[in-house]
């Protein structure tokens, strides 16, 4: 790779699937990187996704994934799927495995209306309570974004996702990964990041005091994390 090339990120959304909801970090990332941002349609199955994702990549080898919650399981698919083309990434508030697998059994008897925002807000937002200057300005972001989406539509895609488990390819990944581990994440718990600390070959993990929408809530942070780690880590190869 040309080192003066400037590297290519790949921003994989989360539930919403718009990508949207990169606003507060794309300005903190643009001055050093060449960004895609992922959005997804309205789709049917976890292979569909990565399918989908996958022909939004950028040509050629060398681009970082950044993929955040929703997203985090099509990116392991796609280190194992490619594994030459994927450089160094990162992983922000995600599985490998569902932390949901019971909603599967229980998905007939749950109203769309249960996944509405005001439903939601509380238990996949989880901003309230987030103390930070930087942050006023963007708080009404994810909550006007999820407002935008159907219920339908985000029920259908906790279904296809509570069934994921792609633990099995973590230990075939040998891309260089960072995750970015939410102290006060709601959905995800201590488990979901030890198992894959576990079975991935090259894992750095960095805990952060914050809600399960880190990139939202502490963008500065997790921006100069992710520079540090993709800069770093893909000079390092290039030695």
């Amino acid at each position: 790779m040309n080192m003066n090339q400037r590297r290519r990120l790949v921003l994989m959304p989360g539930l919403d699937g718009t990508g949207k909801l990169f606003a507060p970090i794309i300005p903190l990332l643009q001055p050093h990187f060449d960004l895609t941002v992922v959005t997804y349609p309205d789709l049917n199955s976890f292979n569909e996704y990565v399918d989908c994702a996958q022909g939004q990549l950028p040509e050629g080898p060398g681009y970082s994934l950044i993929a955040e919650s929703f997203s985090g399981p099509v990116a392991l698919a796609l280190m194992a799927r490619w594994p030459g083309q994927v450089g160094p990434s990162v992983l922000c508030a995600t599985f490998a495995r569902s932390p949901l697998p019971s909603f599967t059994r229980m998905e007939g008897h749950v109203p769309e209306q249960m996944f509405s925002i005001g439903a939601m807000s509380e238990f996949y937002l989880d901003v309230d309570e987030v103390e930070d200057e930087d942050f006023s300005e963007t708080q009404p972001l994810p909550m006007n974004v999820m407002e935008q989406i159907d219920g339908i539509l985000l029920k259908r895609r906790i279904t296809a996702f509570s069934r994921i488990d792609v633990s099995a390819l973590l230990p075939h990944i040998e891309v260089p990964i960072l995750y970015l581990h939410a102290l006060r994440d709601r959905i995800l718990s201590e488990n979901d990041a030890i198992m894959m600390q576990q079975n991935l070959a090259h894992f750095t993990r960095v805990d952060i005091d914050g809600p399960h929408l880190l990139l939202q809530t502490r963008p500065q942070e997790c921006a100069e994390l992710i520079y540090n780690h993709v800069m770093s880590t893909a000079n390092a190869g290039s030695e």
